[in-house]
């Protein structure tokens, strides 16, 4: 069975307190409560300026190519509060970089660590992957506080172009092996 059709397999599952699962069109108020607020996501993309914007932002980036991309759903409440997924995914080398953001308003309350370990523990287990990588903006420490929760470990400083912005910035990177991998 290859990488997409486990993917697939995978599209939806549950954590304690979330459900992850595919993004959908009902998601569009959810989302625009996230990206209208510019501090949520002044680490992910430029915050769009309407709701269309953001409407069009939500298919193109999370809904076009689903698989390895999971709305965050808290399930108490059964609201979306943001998203996880594969980033740069090689299945011949059995890596990726996973990639996040939450709603400023869920921040401190564990819910990306808890989305964060168990995706982990799916690309190692369901997905054999062998290798995963986390980028964090130099001043993001809540991210790398997360990515360290959920075992990653820091590998180094850099400076890249920002993809949106094309402006050089500072970045650090966290990595995890699959054999370094500790399940808790």
């Amino acid at each position: 069975m290859n990488i997409w059709t486990r993917l697939a397999q995978f599209a939806t599952f549950e954590t304690e307190r979330l459900i992850l699962r595919p993004f959908a069109f009902t998601d569009e108020r959810d989302f625009w409560e996230i990206t209208k607020r510019p501090s949520n996501l002044r680490f992910i993309f430029p915050s769009p300026k309407t709701k269309e914007e953001s409407t069009a932002m939500m298919v193109e980036q999370f809904m076009r190519s689903p698989l390895g991309v999971w709305a965050i759903e808290l399930k108490d409440r059964q609201q979306m509060i943001g998203a996880i997924r594969f980033e740069k995914l090689d299945y011949h080398e059995g890596t990726c970089e996973i990639g996040y953001f939450l709603k400023e308003s869920e921040w401190g309350c564990g819910y990306m660590t808890e989305a964060l370990k168990n995706l982990v523990f799916l690309a190692f287990y369901e997905l054999k992957l062998r290798y995963l990588t986390i980028v964090t903006h130099e001043e993001n420490k809540a991210s790398q506080r997360v990515a360290q929760k959920a075992g990653f470990t820091f590998l180094r400083d850099y400076k890249g172009s920002d993809r949106y912005t094309h402006q050089m910035r500072s970045y650090t990177e966290y990595g995890l092996s699959r054999k370094d991998y500790r399940y808790e």
